[in-house]
């Protein structure tokens, strides 16, 4: 037994201390870029949600043989089409978070798939550290996701 000689095991309070004042530095670092990172993942994800509607409301007019409407409704986009004069909504383009706006359109898709007027619908959340998107598309039914920067014509 070795009395006065033990050897000492653990850390002490200050080296705990200045270990957590390290990783909340580091922390408070990363955040902005996070924060940044979930702002710009909103808006991918609705302006490729909104594109996936399209693209849906698009193939059900050539599929079905018959005009599809996209109407504007508040913030939303229903995919309407007439059947035995009843107006049915067959999907709807919603925006997911309160920081994004769309500036949804009414218009209509023709059984040949395209569309009666050239749209240009922007997505942003009016954030300057952001990307903002438009979805484009063409008379002819094409369409396309650009940066907002880059105009659809």
């Amino acid at each position: 037994m070795n009395v006065g000689s033990a050897s000492q095991r653990g850390v002490t309070l200050i080296e705990l201390l200045v270990c957590v004042a390290l990783v909340a530095v580091l922390a408070s670092l990363a955040m902005p870029s996070v924060i940044t990172y979930i702002k710009q993942d909103r808006i991918n994800s609705s302006v490729h949600h909104l594109n996936s509607v399209y693209q849906f409301a698009r193939s059900e007019a050539v599929k079905r043989e018959k005009p599809i409407k996209l109407v504007k409704n508040n913030t939303q986009w229903d995919v309407t089409i007439v059947e035995n004069q009843q107006a049915m909504v067959l999907r709807t383009f919603t925006i997911e978070h309160e920081s994004i706006r769309v500036q949804l359109v009414d218009r209509e898709i023709r059984s040949t798939g395209e569309l009666n007027q050239v749209s240009n619908i922007l997505v942003t959340d009016n954030d300057n550290s952001t990307l903002d998107y438009r979805l484009c598309i063409l008379r002819s039914g094409q369409s396309w996701i650009s940066e907002a920067a880059e105009n659809c014509v």
